[in-house]
């Protein structure tokens, strides 16, 4: 008997307006727990939209949105079981790697001893484990992009959304990071 797939994700009818601008227009989707989706398109189109909508960041117009059964189309993002990296990398400018890297982890009050070994493993499979007291702004900006993917991936999230998220890596850090998002 083939294995049936649990939807994880539903979008049900998701409309985003800024304004008089449609930027996503009555889009319905279902992603199955396991799997991978790759939003393509052109600039202005509408996948970062997308994705702000999904984390709660820019509410949808209209729509709902199901996670993991849940409905989670009116709740804020800090109740949302998601790890987000932006295209601009967000970091926060006045963190060091390792502040930046266990700020979830932190929030999520974690023994320290916990974070630090989670931390550490992070930026070692990045290929910055040396990095752990410089600031964002020491950082080039595959570096910083790096630190982002880490923080995003610290705290185990159940929906990791990506922008473009491996664009300035070199092609063995890429490799292996594909591989820590799977």
């Amino acid at each position: 008997m083939p294995e049936s797939k649990q939807t994880y994700l539903h979008i049900e009818n998701l409309t985003k307006y800024f304004g008089d601008f449609v930027a996503v227009s009555n889009l319905s989707l279902e992603i199955f727990s396991g799997e991978f989706i790759c939003f393509l398109g052109p600039s202005g189109c509408g996948k970062t939209t997308l994705l702000r909508a999904i984390a709660g960041l820019d509410p949808q117009s209209s729509g709902d949105i199901t996670q993991d059964d849940k409905v989670i189309s009116n709740i804020p993002p800090s109740e949302r079981d998601f790890g987000i990296v932006f295209q601009s990398y967000a970091l926060f400018p006045n963190l060091t790697v390792f502040q930046n890297v266990a700020y979830g982890l932190e929030n999520q009050r974690m023994p320290k001893d916990e974070i630090r070994k989670r931390v550490l493993d992070l930026l070692e499979l990045v290929g910055m484990p040396e990095h752990t007291e410089k600031y964002p702004a020491q950082l080039s900006g595959g570096e910083q992009q790096r630190v982002a993917l880490s923080r995003a991936l610290a705290t185990s999230p159940g929906l990791l959304l990506l922008d473009e998220p491996l664009s300035a890596l070199d092609a063995r850090v890429r490799a292996a990071l594909r591989q820590e998002i799977r």
